[in-house]
């Protein structure tokens, strides 16, 4: 469990578990680089703080000073970090994009005055009402307008524009309201602005009571599912196109092994490239291929067989209807075929509101007796949500057992580059 929890730490689960439990339980150190893209973001803000500290004194800073400001940002990187994600991109394109970013945002909002400046990148803790759990949130810029509504202000470099019930938006922006809050009781009039400045747009939105009512209840429940995890180890990866941007690239579990498959098949043994050497790691991942090409392999002769299969019990049972058969000779041996009905109670699955009623009528005959109890239901709806009181979650706790859950997917080569091509 984490002492303080924030946006970016529950939304890093959400993408990845493996990414949280790298960042944050383990805090794996790994060699210093940064993403250009991640970095635009930070330079723009930091511009951004330096424009409205001084326009609350009354002070325009002049849009060619801001422009150095920004450059300097980029100029404190060392160039041999800084890694490109993008086909097509370089470094001196996300310099020049976050530069007409500034232009067009100091051209909407100069003189940086108005209302009252309340703070920029501010760090604001709370406590999850009801809960132990401890929160912050970064607010990039807090203020009060002349209409007397005090501004939570978030700006976002990316190319996507969301709507204000996008669920990033209000999970996000709700915690950062929850934040000031908490640090601000006095303000009652608060409005949520996500500021796109490559889109030149601002999505904004007041939250309802019963939304944020409903956020505190998806913040306690995406801690648990933290919690939870960290009891049974429980991180696996999830792929996904921001995996190119992850620091933890080299060390990922879906990620090691090709990574190392690909240097080997590149290196040159003459030359003493790397892994050129019958190294424990290369032997290890060379294994590995051979006992994934042997599994893919089986598993494709397994599919064709069972389509094949279920094709032709489907040709027999039709012809055992139509020729009125049960039994077939065959030169190997004997298929025997066992037509039949019966008659079964409705299920949830067929139909849940007749299922709901036949539920109501056992009870009503007190056929209590023939309940079967949904214990996965009870787990993930009641147990780990933590829906119960205390008292009575301990009751349960000496029937919960923990079991290892193995599965195993292929993903055939074709449908590996298919979908390589359209991350």
């Amino acid at each position: 469990m984490l002492n303080t929890y924030s946006y970016s730490a529950l939304e890093s689960y959400r993408s990845c578990p493996r990414l949280f439990k790298f960042a944050y339980i383990e805090k794996v150190s790994v060699p210093k680089k940064v993403n250009a893209i991640t970095y635009l973001g930070s330079a723009v803000h930091r511009s951004l703080q330096q424009l409205y500290k001084l326009g609350a004194d009354g002070i325009l800073y002049p849009l060619e000073d801001l422009l150095n400001f920004y450059d300097n940002e980029w100029k404190k990187l060392n160039p041999e970090i800084i890694t490109i994600s993008t086909d097509y991109y370089t470094v001196d394109d996300y310099i020049r994009i976050g530069k007409e970013m500034l232009k067009r945002y100091y051209e909407r909002y100069q003189p940086f005055n108005q209302g009252i400046l309340l703070g920029t990148e501010l760090s604001l803790h709370f406590q999850l009402p009801g809960t132990l759990y401890k929160f912050r949130g970064y607010i990039d810029r807090l203020w009060k307008r002349d209409d007397g509504v005090v501004e939570i202000c978030d700006y976002k470099t990316g190319q996507t524009l969301v709507r204000p019930h996008d669920p990033r938006f209000l999970f996000q922006m709700g915690l950062y309201q929850l934040a000031v809050q908490e640090s601000y009781p006095q303000f009652d009039n608060i409005e949520l602005a996500q500021y796109f400045l490559r889109k030149d747009e601002v999505v904004s939105y007041k939250m309802l009571p019963e939304e944020l009512e409903i956020l505190k209840e998806n913040l306690r429940q995406a801690v648990l599912a933290t919690i939870q995890a960290t009891r049974l180890d429980n991180f696996p990866p999830k792929e996904g196109g921001y995996c190119q941007f992850c620091d933890y690239f080299d060390l990922c579990p879906a990620k090691r092994h090709k990574k190392i498959i690909e240097e080997f098949a590149t290196s040159n043994p003459s030359e003493g490239g790397a892994d050129s050497n019958s190294s424990d790691e290369v032997l290890i991942a060379q294994e590995m291929q051979t006992l994934a090409d042997d599994y893919i392999k089986a598993a494709t002769d397994a599919k064709e067989l069972k389509n094949k299969m279920d094709s032709l019990k489907a040709d027999i049972i039709e012809k055992a209807k139509e020729y009125n058969l049960t039994a077939w000779e065959g030169t190997l041996g004997q298929v025997k075929v066992h037509l039949s009905k019966k008659e079964k109670f409705i299920t949830k699955t067929e139909d849940a509101s007749a299922f709901a009623q036949l539920t109501n009528m056992a009870r009503q005959l007190h056929l209590d007796d023939y309940f079967i109890l949904d214990a996965n239901g009870l787990m993930k709806g009641i147990y780990q949500k933590k829906i119960l009181p205390e008292e009575q979650l301990a009751l349960l706790k000496p029937f919960v057992v923990e079991k290892e859950g193995n599965r195993v997917t292929v993903k055939l080569k074709h449908e590996t580059d298919r979908a390589d091509e359209n991350n």
